[in-house]
């Protein structure tokens, strides 16, 4: 992992999120898959998609999940969510972190911001002894590659999709 870039925003907060939150990340999270449409993301949300999110991490925030937040003027700016879970049994069933959302504001990138709240959402894994992340990123989303390669992450594995709805 690299060492963050100091954002030009000195007035950045960074902070694990609690439950209260979670209703101020929801533009943000709609922002996000938004952005992966955009890019090529196949999977289209069902209705209640966020509730659900909110859902599936609340009860487990601090233990087994992590929302870290980047806030600004009182504001959430940026978001980095992320789980504990263990890998299959052929594999050792190793702990490992998997990040499932990054996202910082449109307005707000390209100072730093993204770089320092995914380094914090990374310390809180490495407090948890977890010695390997993963996240995905949408294909056709040549920036995001490139600020995760930039950071030290590299590809392991493609994910190839068949749908039967576009054949």
């Amino acid at each position: 992992m690299t060492k963050p870039e100091e954002s030009t925003q000195p007035d950045l907060i960074l902070r694990h999120a609690t439950a209260e939150d979670l209703a101020r990340i929801k533009p943000l999270w709609h922002a996000l898959y938004q952005h992966q449409f955009e890019h090529g993301m196949l999977l289209r949300l069902p209705e209640g998609a966020y509730d659900a999110w909110v859902q599936s991490m609340a009860p487990f925030l601090g233990r087994f999940a992590n929302i870290v937040v980047g806030e600004m003027n009182g504001e959430i700016i940026a978001f980095v969510a992320g789980r504990v879970r263990a890998l299959p049994p052929y594999f050792g069933s190793a702990t490992i972190g998997a990040i499932s959302e990054v996202f910082v504001s449109e307005s707000h990138r390209s100072g730093g911001i993204g770089r320092r709240v995914l380094a914090f959402a990374l310390e809180w894994f490495k407090v948890q002894e977890i010695t390997r992340v993963e996240l995905q990123v949408v294909a056709e989303n040549p920036d995001g590659i490139r600020f995760y390669r930039q950071l030290g992450w590299h590809e392991e594995l493609r994910q190839m999709v068949w749908d039967f709805t576009q054949h």
